[in-house]
């Protein structure tokens, strides 16, 4: 059984994690991998993440405005993300700890630069199965690699020029598709056991709690002042660990 005080480091990390979530939409799988691996490694990180994030998308993707709509127009991206996760997965289990953590910083890194800059093109309606293919791709090796696939994944939704509805649930419904992936396989190759998915599940209270508490302050905050000192604290752990990776 965990110590008390990683369960309470984790809920401390989960409610933070599910505040960002709930205040700009995304980001919980990346800011939370990026604290907890101060003090686990990689992949026990990403096993306590999987479930917060699996039900918490499932929750945000059956909210939305069109849930048959977003599954027909966003299937394709779910399957070739679903099937990158799951070789990544596979293939990378030998792969050392110091590399994932410099994989998830640089990943903190462009997920922060891409927030930051809003350089995002428009996507020719005449290129959105080539580029489709691409994020999608891209996604599921990086997630399968660290569980955070945000920049791909909100570069494709962001080029596609969807409403903040219909952005925000394909958003669930594609991270849903990546996380039930990466469960299977964490369970098939033996890196998730019993309870650490009892812990992982239970991080689902503090997640929810934290999304519902970063609605309600979204309403009363000036979104641009808190995206900047978040992005600002992040690209810094994302340095930190980039560092640490190449260190070690």
């Amino acid at each position: 059984m965990p110590d008390l005080s990683l369960i309470a480091f984790a809920t401390l990390v989960l409610l933070l994690a599910g505040t960002v979530k709930g205040f700009i939409g995304l980001g919980m799988p990346t800011v939370a991998l990026a604290l907890l691996t101060l003090q686990l490694d990689a992949r026990a990180a990403v096993t306590l993440v999987v479930v917060p994030m699996l039900l918490s998308n499932v929750w945000q993707f059956w909210r939305g405005p069109d849930r048959m709509g977003c599954v027909r127009q966003h299937w394709r991206y779910a399957v070739i993300l679903a099937m990158c996760v799951a070789a990544t997965v596979w293939a990378s289990q030998s792969v050392p700890d110091r590399v994932l953590r410099g994989v998830l910083g640089a990943f903190v890194l462009v997920f922060c630069f891409f927030s930051w800059r809003n350089m995002v093109p428009d996507i020719p309606p005449h290129r959105v199965r080539v580029f489709e293919a691409i994020s999608a791709v891209i996604a599921g090796l990086v997630g399968g690699l660290t569980a955070a696939w945000a920049p791909p994944l909100a570069m494709y939704l962001t080029g596609l020029r969807l409403d903040r509805d219909a952005f925000v649930q394909a958003l669930g419904f594609l991270i849903t598709a990546g996380s039930l992936s990466i469960f299977v396989m964490y369970v098939a190759v033996g890196h998730s056991t019993g309870p650490d998915l009892a812990l992982s599940a239970y991080l689902l209270i503090p997640a929810l709690a934290g999304f519902t508490l970063g609605e309600r302050v979204r309403h009363r905050t000036n979104p641009e002042l808190f995206k900047k000192v978040f992005l600002g604290a992040f690209a810094v752990l994302g340095v930190n660990l980039l560092v640490g990776s190449l260190a070690g």
